[in-house]
């Protein structure tokens, strides 16, 4: 079988990340990258090797050489240029937050189900070996049933915000609780194995001058099987590097907070990991799926279901009213 021919759109935050990724599987090559701008194209195919760049997408989708997309544009270019490329034939990794709108996630839905084409969801906090820890012993039992879990983002972003990026642009400026709030989010519906049913949120913005929208979010959530979650949301932050919280999940028997394993009777016993690049594991098993054929793990519902609860949230910082959620996708 002849190696996979990988092509990126996109230059944003992560994707050295996912071009050095790539180049560490066997069984791909990548071929071209595509920026709107020339000077980030240029840089993203060097940073890979690649011998095309391009500032014109059609020019990644018609070439015969690529098999995969890897969307890392702006997020609310996720769902454009993810359609587009299944719509050609390219299977797609794509960037969190899979979008950000509630249409765009089933006009996504639909797109792959017409195609068969294999799509995931690229939220590669899932693939953090102390957060496969973690849900290793809920699901093991040990912490009995689940009533309570929180996650946070927490990030001082002054400096992104006052470079010239589409974070800040007025026309089109990233949500929080959307773009930064999907880690944690995602985190806790797969931790919980429930969907969320409703949301409730606070939001406000004032930390953060010039910024066009708010950047601190207190969003909580009821999932369908009874448990209560809770997710802080900060790009507001005073204190470079805090970055994402810990998975803190309150149960029937023992609980896991920062880290640590919690009994009720007993020293509380610190939670040891791999230490493993997520991003790498998560290549690695969208690449394997490709080859197989077999479902990735955080297939187009699974993307669409953390980004509908996190819409929803936004609607209810707006509102002031609790939301429900949409999973029907």
């Amino acid at each position: 079988m002849s190696k996979l021919g990988i092509g990126f759109v996109g230059s944003d935050v992560h994707v050295e990340g996912y071009v050095k990724s790539f180049l560490a599987h066997p069984e791909v090559k990548l071929v071209g990258a595509c920026d709107s701008e020339e000077v980030n194209a240029q840089e993203v195919a060097a940073h890979g090797n690649m011998g095309l760049w391009t500032t014109c997408y059609e020019e990644l989708l018609e070439n015969p050489l690529i098999d995969v997309i890897m969307v890392c544009s702006p997020d609310h270019f996720h769902a454009t240029h993810s359609i587009a490329a299944l719509r050609a034939g390219k299977h797609v990794l794509c960037e969190k937050p899979m979008t950000t709108t509630l249409q765009d996630c089933k006009d996504m839905v639909r797109a792959v189900d017409e195609t068969g084409l294999t799509f995931m969801a690229s939220q590669f906090m899932r693939f953090q070996p102390i957060y496969q820890e973690i849900k290793k012993l809920y699901d093991d039992g040990q912490l009995g049933r689940a009533f309570f879990v929180e996650g946070s983002y927490i990030h001082d972003m002054s400096g992104i915000y006052a470079r010239n990026t589409w974070r800040s642009a007025p026309e089109n400026p990233q949500n929080v609780l959307i773009g930064g709030g999907c880690h944690p989010l995602d985190l806790l519906r797969w931790a919980v194995g429930s969907e969320i049913e409703e949301v409730h949120a606070y939001s406000n913005g004032y930390a953060t001058h010039d910024f066009v929208l708010d950047d601190c979010y207190i969003f909580s959530c009821k999932f369908e099987n009874g448990c209560l979650g809770k997710v802080m949301v900060t790009t507001g932050c005073r204190g470079h590097g805090m970055g994402e919280g810990f998975l803190s999940i309150y149960g029937t028997e023992a609980t896991v907070w920062r880290n640590c394993f919690y009994r009720a009777k007993g020293e509380p016993t610190a939670i040891t990991s791999e230490n493993l690049d997520p991003m790498q594991a998560a290549v690695d098993h969208f690449v394997d799926c490709v080859i197989t054929g077999r479902k990735p793990s955080i297939d187009v519902r699974d993307g669409a279901k953390t980004v509908s609860a996190l819409v929803a949230g936004v609607e209810s910082a707006e509102s002031g009213a609790t939301v429900t959620v949409s999973n029907e996708f």
